[in-house]
């Protein structure tokens, strides 16, 4: 996923890369697909988290276990998961913001040629 948004942000650095309205759309859409699906993303490490912590699977790995307490250990996980979970939130705010978009986007068309103008 990281690797495709970032071959988009290459694609369309220089403002011709949009020929058409219609094609600033589809990738619109596109952004909004995968922002409807990160939360479950979200979610499943959030929960992937949670397991690997009641089955005492984690440590800190940047000390030594000697200098590790129980309550550095609650703390980082506690930090990591309400990291996730604010993530989580703000990625329906930004859905929100995408639908408005793209529901407008969907109606743009590039002007109609001299031809057309005539029918």
């Amino acid at each position: 996923m990281a690797e495709e948004a970032r071959a988009l942000n290459h694609r369309t650095l220089k403002p011709d890369a949009f020929p058409y309205p219609a094609d600033v759309s589809d990738t619109a859409v596109g952004v909004a697909a995968v922002v409807q699906r990160l939360p479950q993303a979200l979610q499943q490490l959030e929960d992937g988290l949670k397991a690997l912590d009641e089955a005492d699977q984690i440590r800190l790995a940047d000390r030594h276990p000697s200098e590790v307490s129980q309550a550095d250990l609650v703390n980082a996980v506690s930090t990591a998961l309400s990291g996730l979970s604010e993530a989580r939130q703000a990625l329906g705010r930004v859905e929100e913001h995408l639908r408005t978009a793209t529901g407008v986007l969907g109606s743009l068309g590039a002007p109609w040629n001299d031809d057309e103008d005539d029918e």
